[in-house]
């Protein structure tokens, strides 16, 4: 005789958000969305809220077909370039969310932000921001700027040249 398993609430300590750091000649997408992400305001950037089982699709292509839904444009290479938790969801289904930023550089497309998510997108560069701007979009630009930059060439001898 088998006894059945009664159904539990499962409960989620983290939802996981993805989000494109995307750069184009020395600028950045920015969005601004319908229903805000990302802490710090107004301003965010691409993405969304993984709402996956475990196993299942590949983070990345989660992240380039968002690209794609939600302003129009295709991607290179997706690299990690910051993260950052934060306490609660508006939603309330976890305890915490855990934002991933990856960079990227901008490929194809026609920038055409989709409003049903979005008010806007626009292409921004780091001397622009300003004040309102989040420390952690300025942690991912470094971040991004940093692991995008060519290596320091060496002599022969292993010096600096």
């Amino acid at each position: 005789m088998t006894t059945s398993i009664p159904e539990r609430a499962l409960h989620v300590a983290y939802e996981v958000g993805v989000f494109a750091l995307v750069q184009q000649r020395n600028q950045y997408l920015l969005v601004h969305p319908r229903r805000p992400l990302l802490p710090g305001g107004s301003i965010a950037l691409p993405g969304l809220l993984l709402n996956a089982e475990a196993g299942i699709g590949v983070v990345e292509l989660g992240l380039r077909r968002a690209l794609l839904a939600q302003v129009g444009i295709s991607v290179s290479e997706l690299r990690l370039v910051g993260s950052h938790a934060a306490r609660g969801t508006e939603s309330g289904q976890a305890d915490a969310r855990l934002n991933l930023i990856f960079g990227t550089e901008y490929c194809s497309g026609i920038l055409n932000p989709q409003p049903a998510e979005l008010y806007s997108a626009e292409w921004m560069a780091v001397t622009h921001f300003d004040s309102r701007t989040p420390e952690w979009l300025y942690a991912a630009v470094r971040e991004y700027q940093t692991a995008a930059a060519p290596p320091t060439p060496t002599s022969v001898f292993g010096r600096r040249r």
